[in-house]
């Protein structure tokens, strides 16, 4: 009779061992964002919810799924140094990497992970030498509560990010069944797959490792939490900015039971917590508050992703003209969040371009400036191209592209920032490398063109022209 009571207490121990996951992504900005209703996000409302579910859950790992350099304009002016120290307060316990946070440089990044306390890891990221990037772990394995955990970290879109010879992308599958072949399956009870891959990959993923328990991957929507299912497998993607965060319960012989949190304004905040946001705020405020010019129009960013802009005009004539160039160029997607008519403040030089890309100058020859052009907007996921000096048709039918002012044989200046630049493939010679005391951050041409002219008023002349169809 003792040895079967002994039994079914082991039997009830083994169905019964549980742990806490609480999952956010995303986190560019320490203190609230202000974009809706109360606001959203923030360290406050995230420090009461880790310290609120450790209550009740003791066995608990707070995890951040990628991305907290960089993103929005507080992610620009400190590049991550701030969200360190929250992270390391919360604390958050384990870390994949997203792709921006390679943006201000890997040796940038090696003293931030130097400085967390959390378990920073990556399944396919590696050096040239093939080993993984920073000497980190490729996967991780823990034990919580009797319940052992295979982490694996994965990330993609390292091309759009500072090339560096000592972050190469490895192949995802290959990545993941190498580690799956490395590691018994008596190591682990489940496997945990942290994802900064878009959402068909995930689930591409799931189909071809079964195995995999639960997929943590990147926003899907800035403002909105998605759950997505292939077979029993759970794709938990929580909004921006720590707008939401997912509470998750793990346990051996269950399916994850996963509750989505909003962190809006129904959510409490820790008090110090608060009190650290309002500083940081401040502190942000008086800087951007500073008047550079008046704007006459309002500049729509994501005008910039799909047609000629206002934006995009004013950004490359202010590049252009600054370094007294023949061309200028930027992708729309470098022209990051719209801003309104009226004064032209250095905050609003900032929303517009938060991630402070250094400006390189080059000589290029027109044939090798077009098949940059065309080598963006033939992409899977075109990226429109905005253009001082010239102009261009894009044909998207007979998917064609007609430039107007560029000889293929003549060799021009451009002006460009070191993120496009980056993906150059010919040119002639660089003249202001973005080592170079001339080179700027495209903020900064920015604010000195407003301060010079003043009174901005860009209009828009046939630069870009699209055909949809006959």
């Amino acid at each position: 009779m003792k040895i079967l009571s002994l039994f079914f207490l082991f039997l009830s121990a083994i169905t019964t061992a549980q742990i806490q996951l609480i999952y956010f992504t995303d986190a560019h900005q320490l203190y609230e964002l202000n974009d809706v209703e109360g606001g959203r996000g923030g360290i406050a409302r995230l420090k009461y919810l880790v310290d609120e579910s450790k209550v009740d859950e003791p066995e608990t790992y707070t995890i951040h799924g990628g991305d907290f350099v960089g993103g929005v304009l507080y992610g620009g002016i400190f590049k991550g140094e701030t969200m360190v120290d929250a992270f390391n307060q919360i604390p958050v316990d384990i870390f994949n990497f997203g792709q921006h946070e390679f943006d201000y440089g890997y040796d940038h990044l090696s003293q931030l992970v130097g400085r967390s306390n959390g378990k920073f890891f990556s399944s396919n990221l590696i050096d040239q030498n093939q080993n993984t990037i920073l000497h980190l772990p490729k996967y991780l394995l823990t034990q919580k509560a009797g319940l052992k955990l295979l982490w694996i970290a994965l990330t993609d879109q390292i091309s759009t990010t500072q090339k560096d010879l000592r972050l190469i992308q490895q192949n995802i599958d290959l990545a993941v069944g190498e580690i799956l072949n490395s590691v018994s399956k008596n190591e682990y009870d489940q496997i945990i797959v942290l994802s900064q891959i878009d959402l068909e990959k995930n689930k591409k993923l799931i189909q071809k490792f079964p195995e995999i328990n639960i997929i943590l991957t990147e926003e899907v929507d800035e403002y909105h939490s998605q759950i997505n299912y292939i077979n029993n497998t759970p794709i938990v993607a929580t909004a921006g900015n720590m707008s939401t965060a997912a509470k998750i319960q793990l346990s051996k012989n269950e399916n994850p039971k996963i509750e989505i949190i909003s962190l809006d304004q129904k959510h409490p905040k820790n008090e110090i917590f608060e009190e650290w946001e309002a500083r940081e705020k401040l502190k942000i405020d008086e800087l951007m508050n500073d008047k550079i010019g008046i704007l006459e129009v309002d500049l729509d960013a994501f005008e910039s992703l799909k047609s000629e802009s206002l934006a995009g005009n004013l950004v490359t004539d202010a590049m252009r003209e600054f370094y007294q160039s023949d061309f200028a160029i930027i992708d729309g997607s470098g022209i990051r969040k719209s801003v309104e008519k009226g004064e032209f403040t250095l905050g609003k030089i900032r929303t517009l371009l938060p991630f402070g890309n250094k400006i390189v100058v080059v000589r290029i020859k027109g044939r090798d400036l077009i098949q940059f052009i065309e080598s963006q907007i033939f992409l899977e996921k075109p990226k429109l191209i905005q253009v001082s000096g010239f102009a261009y048709t894009w044909d998207k039918m007979n998917r064609k592209l007609v430039f107007q002012n560029i000889d293929e044989n003549e060799i021009y200046t451009l002006a460009l920032n070191e993120y496009n630049f980056q993906k150059l493939k010919q040119f002639e010679s660089v003249l202001i490398p973005a080592q170079h005391q001339k080179s700027l951050p495209d903020y900064e041409v920015l604010k000195i063109y407003v301060k010079k002219h003043s009174i901005i008023l860009p209009e828009k002349s046939f630069r870009i022209q699209i055909i949809e169809h006959e």
